[in-house]
């Protein structure tokens, strides 16, 4: 194998991220022993290379390419015997010359599979620009800090990203006199933090409310939520934090607890630390004490509530930036993901949606790359219009 084939194999292969420790070096040697062979690696390997690879191999076939190829080779090697070996000739000589060696490369191993080597990298680059294409187009991003803030004389406050224009804004609403009750709503796609006057800190995740007061005042420091929410609660042993939300009501002194109020059906609180009690709305019974690591199922239809453990790293994973998911079925996972993402999604097979999975997605992550990793699993694959998502069997 000559030279000029051995470093034509090695770019092909460094296209294809296929390069052993040993090759990779072999290649550097080679870039780094001149100038001009980094500038002509580099232009080898740019994007605009990449599209013009794509669409000569999406226009031509097997046979003509390499007919191609061969009359390329010709006219290079013409070219070359005309250039006389000034110092700028000689970068334009090496470049026909690394040109042509790729060519050669594909061309004299067409009978050992080269052709199918060469649509294997020409693929990989077509899916890598289709990708980031679709991902640029898309309409479904992440979501962002939004919120909308409601008083109780009917003002409405639009929040957004820049947290010192929202401090500045609602600091205007209040003023000093303001002592109703605030409702703080997220939308879907949407989440926001906010601290209140006794230095309990609570963020909303997409498709939640809070309601409170503006200043705490009574014997005890009562709030209303939908949704989820994550608190952590200020001690304060004389002014317990009660938190009412879907029939269910929580006694905290100072904590930090997770409650998750989606499903029609039940209310889960997840005790991170610390120590709450929690009972049905109205109740004259006893509560039922969580210690950190419970979590709480509360029926919604029947006010009874069940105790087990769980993983608090899971539950909380999304105040941090990830979703955990642990033995979620794909109709739960996707159910989070549209409230997050916003966007609506249905099953070709609505049996797909019992699917079990494990593993986790970056929560502020390309919503493209989020589906690849949930695809890479086995078994699904999804279609994106639009802001609709279909869930098809692979």
């Amino acid at each position: 194998m000559t030279k000029e084939t051995r470093i034509s194999q090695l770019i092909v292969r460094y296209l294809c991220g296929e390069l052993s420790d040993k090759e990779r070096e072999e290649l550097h040697a080679w870039i780094e022993a001149r100038e001009s062979h980094r500038r002509l690696f580099q232009e080898l390997c740019s994007l605009e290379a990449v599209k013009e690879d794509v669409r000569a191999r999406e226009a031509v076939d097997s046979k003509t390419a390499v007919e191609a190829m061969r009359r390329r080779i010709q006219e290079s090697e013409a070219l070359e015997e005309d250039v006389r070996p000034t110092v700028g000739s000689k970068f334009r000589s090496l470049r026909v010359w690394v040109s042509a060696a790729v060519i050669t490369l594909f061309v004299s191993l067409v009978g050992l599979g080269g052709w199918e080597y060469y649509s294997h990298v020409s693929k990989w680059k077509g899916e890598a620009l289709a990708k980031a294409e679709q991902a640029r187009q898309s309409q479904i991003k992440a979501g962002t800090t939004k919120a909308m803030l409601m008083l109780s004389d009917g003002r409405m406050i639009r929040l957004g990203s820049n947290i010192k224009m929202n401090k500045a804004a609602v600091r205007r609403a209040l003023g000093n006199s303001y002592k109703g009750t605030i409702v703080l709503e997220t939308p879907r796609g949407g989440e926001y933090s906010i601290t209140m006057t006794d230095g309990t800190e609570v963020c909303l995740n997409a498709g939640s409310r809070i309601e409170y007061p503006a200043v705490f005042d009574g014997k005890e420091r009562r709030v209303k939520t939908t949704g989820e929410a994550y608190f952590k609660v200020a001690h304060d042993a004389d002014h317990p934090f009660i938190v009412e939300t879907e029939g269910q009501e929580v006694k905290v002194l100072g904590t930090e607890f997770n409650i998750n109020a989606y499903s029609e059906d039940k209310v889960v609180t997840t005790l991170i630390r610390g120590s709450i009690a929690l009972k049905p709305m109205g109740s004259k019974g006893g509560e039922l004490t969580l210690k950190p690591g419970d979590q709480a199922e509360y029926d919604k239809h029947n006010g009874t509530a069940t105790l087990h453990s769980a993983n608090t790293e899971v539950v909380s994973s999304w105040t941090r930036g990830k979703f955990v998911f642990e033995d979620q079925t794909l109709g739960q996972i996707m159910e989070s993901l549209s409230r997050w993402y916003d966007f609506r999604y249905h099953f070709s097979n609505p049996q797909l949606a019992s699917t079990v999975f494990m593993g986790s997605v970056p929560r502020y992550g390309n919503f493209q790359n989020v589906l690849h990793i949930l695809e890479m699993s086995g078994g699904i694959k999804f279609r994106v219009r639009g802001k609709n998502v279909e869930v098809l069997k692979e």
